[in-house]
């Protein structure tokens, strides 16, 4: 079949004309990405928090230490229960005669208790290290949690961690850990760690958490109160 060239001349006027067409917008496109350009950063709001005073007054946290510490006593008194057992059989191997058939059971008996004593204290360490990682983990991710809740709240988008307490020349610890802190100089009105105190504390006891010095008492006589329904800011 042969080509007409009025058909080729029609289908080429046809296919610049769909190129005019298409040049203006593409254009149209590339000046409106050059004239957007890149997004315009946030300006930062800067906030702080003392994670070690958060630590401390955090209800939960003070639970946890105390029943911490009676299983740590609980377990203490096993080992030393076995090593009072121990010396006891002790004090009975040395009026035996040694060589003797009694003698020999007494003194597998001694080594038998402070083997087990070295074994209780051991696992008892490892359990507790343990124990110790786990709910440090947990209340530093309910803090963090509770810092992003209230850095929202107060409208920042950056805090980092710094040490309100006080430098003393009595105290060189306080020197040292002020020397070596990264944040020299912070507003005390873009501090948070009030907030963060006063919310973890009302949280924890709107979920039934009880406070550590009735940690050790039973809790079904304890009015359950209700649960906050926002964030809000603690007493300064």
């Amino acid at each position: 079949m042969i080509v007409s060239s009025r058909g080729i001349l029609a289908a080429g006027l046809g296919f610049i004309g769909c190129m005019c067409l298409v040049s203006p917008l593409l254009g149209q496109q590339e000046s409106a990405k050059k004239a957007s350009g890149p997004p315009k950063p946030t300006a930062p709001v800067i906030g702080t928090v003392d994670v070690d005073q958060v630590f401390k007054q955090y209800e939960k946290t003070k639970v946890i230490t105390q029943q911490f510490s009676a299983d740590m006593l609980a377990r203490k008194n096993e080992v030393m229960r076995i090593m009072s057992e121990a010396q006891s059989e002790s004090e009975m191997l040395a009026k035996l005669t040694p060589g003797t058939e009694d003698y020999k059971l007494r003194e597998n008996k001694v080594m038998e208790l402070k083997a087990k004593a070295e074994a209780k204290r051991a696992q008892a360490q490892r359990d507790f290290e343990q124990r110790e990682a786990e709910s440090l983990a947990t209340i530093y991710k309910e803090i963090q949690a509770m810092v992003a809740k209230v850095a929202e709240w107060r409208q920042m988008n950056y805090v980092v961690k710094v040490s309100n307490q006080p430098i003393t020349g009595t105290d060189p610890n306080s020197v040292m850990s002020a020397i070596s802190s990264t944040v020299v100089y912070s507003d005390p009105h873009n501090d948070i760690t009030n907030d963060v105190i006063h919310n973890l504390n009302r949280f924890y006891k709107a979920a039934g958490g009880r406070p550590a010095a009735k940690a050790a008492e039973t809790s079904a006589a304890q009015a359950q109160p209700t649960a906050p329904t926002s964030i809000r800011g603690g007493e300064r």
